[in-house]
């Protein structure tokens, strides 16, 4: 009986352990990844700004891949919308809309996952040969509150998030390329 206290004792040191940890970590989640695609700024702005052709790159889409998706307000750029329910992952429903867009600059998309705010913002670099750019993506991630465990694991998945991210940049230069190409 005395093993089992002392069992049952350290179980709820590590837990206060986690949750004291997860409270002095931040409250966000940033992910910052880039990628080089030999387009023009013009090739590459109109992927990012259209929600309906995010479904082919961002690392969201691999998360909600069996869920209904509904498009909405504008046809693309500052107002378009998307909507989503019913899927198996990590976000069973959320929306996504465009709510700022500089032609061949930058789009910032305001995301709901499943009652938890982000932000993704992609930047578009022109580099000095003129023929290709970086794009830079930029997501930052409300992070749930007490008890802290939110903040706790996406630390330790951090490195997943990046190869995500780096996964779907890898599908936008594909696209992007393959864009101006035709």
């Amino acid at each position: 009986m005395k093993w089992l206290l002392r069992i049952i004792f350290v179980i709820f040191l590590i837990f206060g352990a986690v949750i004291v940890a997860g409270f002095f970590m931040p409250v966000t989640q940033l992910i910052e990844r880039s990628v080089e695609v030999d387009a023009y700024p013009e090739d590459v702005f109109p992927i990012l700004n259209n929600l309906e052709t995010y479904s082919q790159w961002s690392p969201l889409y691999a998360q909600i891949s069996d869920a209904q998706i509904i498009y909405g307000g504008a046809d693309e750029g500052i107002g378009q919308t998307m909507a989503w329910q019913g899927s198996e992952g990590a976000y069973p429903f959320g929306s996504q809309e465009i709510i700022q867009s500089q032609p061949g600059e930058f789009v910032q998309v305001k995301v709901n996952l499943a009652g938890r705010d982000a932000t993704a913002t992609h930047a578009i670099l022109p580099l000095a040969d003129g023929e290709s750019v970086t794009v830079l993506m930029k997501s930052e991630i409300e992070l749930g509150g007490f008890p802290f465990l939110e903040r706790v694991r996406s630390k330790l998945r951090q490195g997943w998030y990046d190869d995500q991210f780096d996964q779907s940049l890898v599908r936008l230069k594909t696209i992007s390329e393959n864009y101006a190409g035709g």
